[in-house]
């Protein structure tokens, strides 16, 4: 007979307790340490070690790694974890051969955080930060440029120079690629104003690793006193340009290739200016990140660290080592001996050496020489009192779950450090080396994440910046030359359910007559594609980019789905501030894309092979499609958010029992990029289906299987292979959408809104009712105003006080399923209904028992 105690723990738990144990980590992860709106995005690797100098290949990987080390034992990893999610000091235990090393490794806190400046007095950079320095290794003697790299993340690089206004000029730019061996990879589109566009092959017009330029008879024909200059890739290439050098002479300048290629290490240069693309960073407000490292006692032991980089470094007087004039790495204590062996830097630490300090510098140099001493303890005080006074809005959500409350706590600290002023503008980036920079299908999901936790003023910022990225056509063009359809009724969305969120119906009025702009560029597409008689995407759209897994350009049903939610969310936003008649003519348009939508997803439907329905995204296939999941994400964004299709629709019961089918480590696999790889984000997003549809279990069980995917430290990579799969890995880590959407998921969990209604305690999994557990929203934003619950498990876990604070309109329902399935009930009635009605605007509590 079982003990009474241990009877109760099984009749509170499931039978197979859902827990975090992070079975399906990637095998390798980035965590960053930086601060909210600072230029600087320092990152530590699994091994707790610094990494720098990302550039446009390899991809997502440092150039440069700082590591404290033990020669000549190989330590492997035993342990990463921070002492408090919130707080970004990461603490690393490695050990092996018979050694230990403790890491803990940190960004010292500025004085005050600093835009990402680009505006100089004889030139600009317009595409921000991006760069690597010592990215090549010129195979020639040439001009100290060529070594370093500025790169277009998935866009074109654009820089523009002073000149007199009218003026004429001979322009070089200069190249040195390091990384693309085969051709028609990187390609650069060259166009610099006043001059003929330029066209090459970069692995056909020189071999990897030796410089090349390119020379254009420029003028500013505009007169507007800026020469304009841009490198892209042409669609379908690489589409990451790189550029090394820009060099500016008077317009009757001579010289020979040869003399170019020196640059400024000729004898006479000729340069009127010279600017060496990507090393921006260098010119920014000073930073400093720090690892302290413990070292075992064992006297035969010789602590070290190693510098792996591109960089031309050299010994310094101070016994660290600098590149050029500037100091990059300093120890304390000094090290006894450094040398470079085997393709890395190696600073040797005398022996018995049981602690020392390892400081890197980054930005403009230190006003004085590299500090003797350094208060390591202090410098972890500062990170955790300025934490602690972020204004990252954490303390809005609470679980019972102390496990998924850590990873929540996490993703949304990952979702703010990523966050960058570019030249007084805010947006939130998509994450810090391949994807920092605007994309907007990451993008709407974090601006209404932190819409919904109340950060309205960093939301609209976001929103303002990709009004500033329309084109001439009126569409939201963040990624030319790529035509992306949907971007433009993305943001119209994100705008108005910002704008209901925060009540700001301002600032649509302001946007309005680029958001006029843009339903006619989406009218003007529609309408091309009548042209054609039995076009299969007739009254759809023309062939653009769907990209989340689709690479080639053709009609696809991504765009159509967010058309029709988009341009339905337009409508009532026009309705909202009073412009019913450009309203009525939004909805019209929609309209007009549904009934084509109707007719070709009839004709496009088709069934996997267990039979269930569901619509390839590429308009008209009638090829094999060997994986039906793929690229997927549409229908599920239209379904939860656009409100013209119900969640159980044909489309969609098909949609999901397809997705459901194809599920391994509980996620759906092979959605987007990496076949046979898991995209995290994308399930929490797909979770959020059977939430919606009552199936709490169901959504439970996913999102403990995404947690389980995140890595030690709390964040996830875009994509990462299945766990008995060789390690791969695609995208960027930690991964923003990703994080954002996990945040949204565990929210969405005590509060969801859809179509008009807000619902209440959808899925409370048994893990977050353990006795004494609180799970909590404070403020939470919704449409028709903020919301808060608490919902506490007493100590001996016998009964659930539910508390809920409502908005003051707008319907309401509680759920309690997933009370009743951990064998709560409603105190006093003989049963519980599975939904409770909600009055608006009035407190009100529940008492639940088992």
């Amino acid at each position: 007979m079982l003990r009474p105690a241990l009877a109760f723990l099984l009749f509170v738990l499931p039978a197979f307790a859902r827990d975090v144990e992070q079975g399906f980590a990637p095998a390798t992860w980035h965590t960053p340490l930086g601060l909210p709106d600072d230029w600087h995005k320092p990152m530590a690797d699994d091994r707790g070690a610094l990494l720098y100098d990302f550039g446009p290949g390899p991809y997502a990987k440092p150039l440069t790694i700082v590591e404290f080390g033990v020669g000549p034992a190989a330590l492997t990893r035993e342990r990463q974890w921070f002492e408090s999610a919130r707080v970004p000091i990461l603490r690393t235990t490695l050990a092996g051969g018979g050694q230990r090393l403790e890491v803990t490794t940190l960004a010292v806190p500025p004085e005050k955080i600093a835009d990402s400046h680009t505006r100089f007095a004889r030139y600009e950079r317009l595409d921000g930060l991006s760069g690597a320095l010592g990215w090549a290794q010129p195979a020639a003697p040439s001009s100290p440029e060529f070594r370093n790299v500025a790169w277009g993340i998935n866009r074109p690089i654009r820089y523009r120079v002073r000149v007199e206004p009218g003026a004429k000029k001979r322009v070089v730019l200069g190249y040195c690629e390091s990384y693309k061996p085969r051709l028609n990879e990187r390609v650069a589109a060259m166009r610099i104003e006043g001059a003929p566009e330029q066209i090459a092959d970069l692995a056909l017009t020189a071999a990897r690793n030796l410089p090349q330029v390119f020379l254009f008879e420029a003028a500013d024909a505009n007169r507007d006193g800026w020469l304009d200059i841009t490198v892209e890739a042409p669609q379908g290439k690489d589409p990451n340009p790189a550029l090394a050098l820009i060099a500016v002479y008077a317009a009757d300048a001579k010289f020979t290739r040869e003399q170019l290629i020196e640059g400024a290490n000729a004898p006479s240069d000729r340069a009127e200016l010279r600017i060496a693309c990507g090393t921006e960073q260098t010119l920014q407000a000073p930073r400093v990140d720090a690892m302290e490292a413990t070292f075992s006692s064992d006297p035969g032991a010789t602590p070290e660290l190693t510098v792996r980089t591109g960089r031309q470094l050299r010994i310094d007087a101070s016994g660290g080592l600098a590149w050029g004039d500037a100091p990059f790495v300093t120890t304390i204590p000094r090290a006894e001996k450094i040398e470079w062996v085997n393709d890395r830097w190696r600073l040797r630490f005398p022996a018995g050496t049981t602690r020392a300090t390892a400081l890197v510098f980054s930005g403009r140099p230190p006003a004085t020489a590299p500090p003797a001493s350094f208060d390591f303890a202090q410098a972890a005080g500062d990170v955790a009192r300025v934490w602690q006074h972020s204004d990252v809005p954490f303390g809005h959500l609470t679980v019972g779950d102390k496990a998924i409350q850590r990873l929540a706590d996490a993703a949304l600290r990952h979702v703010y450090q990523a966050r960058e002023r570019l030249n007084g503008q805010g947006q939130f980036n998509s994450s810090f080396t391949l994807y920092r920079g605007l994309w907007e299908s990451d993008a709407i999901y974090l601006i209404e994440l932190a819409a919904m936790l109340g950060d309205f003023a960093r939301a609209r910022e976001s929103l303002d910046v990709f009004f500033s990225l329309q084109n001439e056509r009126g569409l939201i063009d963040e990624l030319p030359p790529l035509v992306i359809y949907r971007t433009t009724p993305g943001v119209f969305w994100a705008l108005e359910r910002y704008a209901r969120l925060s009540g700001d119906w301002a600032s649509v009025e302001h946007h309005w007559p680029a958001i006029q702009r843009g339903v006619q560029a989406l009218r003007t597409a529609r309408d091309a594609t009548l042209l054609t008689p039995g076009a299969v995407n007739a009254g759809l759209l023309p062939a653009a980019f769907n990209d989340g897994g689709l690479a080639d350009i053709g009609a696809e049903y991504s765009s159509i789905y967010w058309c029709l939610t988009g341009l339905r969310a337009t409508a009532r936003a026009g309705r909202q501030i009073g412009r019913t008649d450009d309203a009525r003519a939004i909805d019209t348009l929609a309209d007009e894309f549904f009934a084509a939508f109707q007719k070709a997803s009839t004709r496009d439907l088709r069934q996997d092979a267990r039979g269930n329905s569901y619509l390839p995204v590429r308009v008209g296939f009638t090829g094999r499609d060997e994986l039906p999941q793929l690229a997927q994400w549409g229908v599920i964004e239209h379904h939860l958010f656009g409100e013209g299709l119900p969640l159980d629709s044909p489309l969609g019961r098909g949609s999901l029992a397809m997705l459901e089918a194809t599920e391994v480590e509980g996620l759906v696999p092979s959605v987007g990029w990496l076949r046979e790889g898991i995209w995290v984000g994308f399930n929490s997003l797909y979770a959020h289906w059977p939430l919606l549809l009552g199936r709490h279990e169901k959504a439970a069980d996913l999102l403990y299987a995404i947690a389980n995917h995140a890595s030690p430290a709390g964040g996830w990579v875009e994509e990462q292979s299945w766990k008995n799969l060789p390690p791969k890995t695609a995208g960027d880590q930690p991964h923003c959408w990703a994080a954002a959407l996990f945040v949204r998921l565990t929210i969405s969990m005590l509060a969801c809104e859809r179509a008009g209604t807000l619902h209440l305690c959808l899925a409370t999994p048994a893990e977050w009712l353990r006795p004494g557990s609180v799970n909590q929203l404070d403020a939470l934003r919704t449409t028709t105003g903020p919301v808060s619950l608490t919902l506490a498990v007493s100590a001996d876990g016998h009964s659930v006080t539910l508390n809920v604070a409502p908005p003051p309109t707008g319907e309401i329902i509680l759920h309690t399923q997933s009370l009743q399935a951990a064998g709560f009930r409603l105190e006093g009635r003989a049963s519980t209904a599975d939904t409770l009605p909600v009055a608006p605007g009035v407190a009100a509590a529940w008492r639940f028992v088992r």
